[in-house]
């Protein structure tokens, strides 16, 4: 009988060091799988107030018809494409390819903006500006927590 309820405590604490280890293991892969989604979203996060304000400032700029202010705005908006490309969304992550594509979309229409400015055309300037903000805004409701 000794023996019987030896091998079954040997069994009981074999069974919960094993699902112990188990949990472990599992709360480890699930810290390693997040690690990067966390500094993924870092990164983005300190991307988006710096975007935020520098197409504030680009529609102001626009607003008062400053070129030299919106291209100086813009070259803030598009030296941080290539990080923003490389970058992964929030949510929606198996959907990289549509967050690519508005990632270039942006770029094209932060170009076409300033062109425009450049040629002294505020007015279709302020409309491509339009869809810049567009733009933002439909990356933000797809992939945004």
């Amino acid at each position: 009988m000794k023996k019987r309820n030896i091998i079954v405590a040997l069994s009981l604490v074999l069974g919960a060091s094993t699902l112990s280890g188990a949990a472990f293991a599992t709360v480890t892969e699930k810290s390693a799988k997040t690690a990067p989604a966390d500094a993924r979203m870092m990164t983005l996060h300190a991307m988006m107030p710096m975007l935020s304000v520098a197409s504030a400032g680009l529609k102001t700029a626009l607003e008062k018809g400053e070129t030299a202010s919106v291209e100086k705005e813009a070259e803030k908006i598009l030296a941080a494409i290539p990080a923003l490309k490389k970058s992964r969304p929030h949510k929606n992550v198996k959907q990289r390819k549509i967050y690519l594509k508005l990632a270039a979309k942006l770029e094209e229409t932060v170009t076409s903006t300033v062109g425009l400015a450049k040629k002294g055309d505020f007015a279709g300037a302020k409309t491509a500006f339009q869809k810049v903000e567009a733009t933002c805004v439909a990356c933000h409701v797809k992939f945004r927590d």
